[in-house]
């Protein structure tokens, strides 16, 4: 598996806290990983966004890496953010395939709108 992986950016942004009575966010820290990115099925979309409650997901790509990525909504970050044909995306899922023969995380991801 990992023969088809290629380097990716990946965009992760430390803890947020309050200084001094205002919100201060967390420090970006830009770097790169490998994996192997994929869009999203429309079944697989469609399942996506019962899981995010509904939201509208305009495009949605699958990650396959042995990197440990933050999920958003897991811990105090937002989620690590991953470029993909230029686009940025927020890791929303993860599952972790950990049987010893090939130990490697998917991830689900949807695209950041930076407008």
């Amino acid at each position: 598996m990992s023969s088809f992986r290629k380097p990716y950016t990946k965009w992760v942004k430390s803890e947020g806290k309050y200084v001094s009575g205002k919100w201060v966010e967390g420090e970006v820290e830009i770097s790169t990983f490998q994996a192997s990115i994929q869009p999203l099925s429309t079944y697989a979309m469609n399942a996506l966004s019962a899981l995010l409650q509904g939201r509208h997901i305009s495009s949605a790509v699958k990650i396959y890496t042995d990197e440990v990525l933050n999920v958003a909504g897991e811990n105090k970050q937002n989620g690590d953010e991953v470029e993909f044909q230029g686009q940025r995306y927020l890791v929303v899922a993860r599952d972790a395939y950990q049987s010893d023969v090939i130990n490697h995380y998917r991830y689900q991801a949807v695209r950041v709108n930076n407008d």
